[in-house]
């Protein structure tokens, strides 16, 4: 592994995030390579360490999860990373650790936002990790800069869904990096900071490379702004007269919690917080974060949780936030007096068809895109960046394959300097300044994890189209994709 790195160099290698055909499992690693009086030298961290949501398409019977290949990282002296920076609490980037921990490996310190070291305590808590194995854990905030070895680190405040969501601007002496993150423009966030785009565009003649995160890439224009998801919601609450009011939230995603809550507390109706053991384990971590749903409610709305059928004091007119399976009978759940919003396309189809069975109406992502909460930046957000700084070179992360390769004439189009090879997982590439050079690419494996008692064991698996079965079915295919982006550029050509 070492004879790629002979010559000195900044070296970025993705090993879970450029899948064939899918988008999770993120983790990325740079490595810089300095020339001492003592022969070569290696600094390299790792950014973000999750698992692989469609592991059971590996083909490991009773698997629990599946995670990038970092062992020969691990394991190699030269190249043992110094720091793991998190950019935010999503399993997809961080549930990684807890799986190398439970079998046996060393972890370097951790680098995250107060939230994200909430998330992982609680899945420390789960799986039963000892103290004594768990790394030690800086929490870091906006500004924050970090010196490891050759590379300076400055965190860079992300809009996401989450709580304490982070890009990194990663200097070495070759390139400087804007390893983004999960991140929109959007700059309306609730409870938490925006992405830092005055702090980006001092920046702006210094950064060589944006490693992107590309997941929103097939919608054109800005993401949806969460001020206009919140006023939509309260506006349809308003609109529709109906006193009971139906709105699943994402567990994960703490900022639909929030935004459903401001949009109930905006027409006046009285709040329950009703759903899985996992809804209220999340619920609980917003609360203990430092956010109080009775302060903000002023006395002007009633809030409660858990065992709604026990609840009298509510009124006629409330709003159920929850991820319910089961909106429950004990709702007084009549077609004549009850709506849903539907905040997301395929999540809640089963709450969907419960809906239907009981004749109650309901709106969806479909009719009014505005109720999705987006974390992810659209084309317009990233056009906005491109022409924030000057013209660096774009590397995407985050999507299957197939939409880098999708939209190259489209994003030729808008000005943006595009790598020239699409990234697959495990391939090795060098950054100088205005150049982004292949190195190697040997084929890409996950360890599939399964559990024999407190511990875990890996099963290598070569990474295969087919893994992603899955999310092809739930989103669209190339060919789709590939006439998605078509139809954009024709749209840009007509406007000139």
């Amino acid at each position: 592994m070492t004879d790629c790195f002979a010559e000195s160099g900044f070296y970025w290698r993705p090993l879970g995030g450029n899948n064939i055909d899918q988008i999770s499992g993120h983790c990325y690693q740079y490595t810089d390579i300095i020339s001492k009086k003592s022969g070569l030298a290696a600094t390299t961290i790792i950014v973000d360490l999750g698992k692989f949501d469609n592991h059971q398409a590996l083909g490991i019977k009773n698997s629990t999860a599946a995670v990038p290949d970092i062992r020969n990282l691990l394991k190699t002296p030269f190249l043992n990373p110094r720091a793991l920076f998190l950019t935010h609490s999503h399993p997809d980037h961080l549930n990684g650790i807890v799986h190398y921990l439970k079998a046996g490996f060393l972890m370097p310190p951790l680098y995250g936002g107060k939230y994200t070291k909430m998330i992982l305590d609680d899945l420390y808590a789960t799986f039963k990790v000892p103290e004594y194995m768990r790394p030690d854990f800086i929490c870091i905030k906006d500004g924050d800069r970090i010196k490891i070895g050759s590379l300076e680190i400055e965190a860079i405040a992300a809009s996401h869904t989450c709580f304490d969501s982070f890009g990194f601007i990663i200097k070495s002496k070759k390139a400087v990096v804007y390893h983004t993150g999960d991140m929109k423009i959007d700059s309306s966030t609730y409870f938490r900071k925006p992405t830092n785009l005055k702090k980006i565009k001092t920046y702006a003649d210094k950064i060589t490379h944006v490693v992107a995160d590309f997941c929103g890439i097939t919608e054109d224009g800005f993401a949806v702004r969460e001020a206009d998801t919140f006023k939509k919601m309260a506006k349809i609450i308003r609109k529709s007269r109906k006193d009971k009011i139906f709105i699943p939230v994402y567990p994960t995603h703490p900022e639909m919690y929030l935004i459903a809550f401001l949009a109930a507390l905006k027409t006046k109706k009285n709040v329950i917080f009703y759903g899985s053991d996992n809804f209220y384990g999340y619920l609980e971590l917003i609360k203990n974060y430092g956010i109080s749903f009775e302060k903000m409610a002023k006395n002007r709305i009633k809030v409660f949780e858990g065992k709604p059928q026990k609840i009298t004091e509510a009124g006629k007119s409330f709003v159920v936030i929850g991820d319910y399976n089961d909106i429950g009978t004990f709702f007084g759940d009549s077609p004549k007096n009850s709506i849903g919003i539907i905040t997301a396309k395929t999540f809640f189809n089963p709450l969907k068809g419960q809906f239907n069975s009981r004749n109650i109406k309901f709106v969806t992502v479909q009719d009014i895109p505005e109720l999705q909460g987006y974390g992810h930046g659209f084309i317009g957000d990233y056009e906005y960046l491109n022409n924030l700084l000057k013209k660096p070179i774009f590397v995407p992360t985050h999507c299957p394959c197939y939409i880098v390769e999708g939209c190259r004439q489209l994003m030729q189009y808008l000005g943006f300097n595009m790598i020239e090879t699409t990234p697959q997982n495990n391939q090795l590439y060098k950054f100088e300044y205005e150049k982004c050079s292949l190195i190697t690419g040997e084929p890409a494996t996950w360890l599939v994890v399964n559990y024999s008692g407190s511990s875990a064991t890996f099963n290598e698996v070569w990474q295969k189209p087919t893994s992603g079965e899955g999310f092809l079915k739930r989103t669209f295919s190339a060919r789709r994709c590939r006439n998605k982006f078509n139809m954009m550029l024709l749209m840009r050509q007509k406007r000139g």
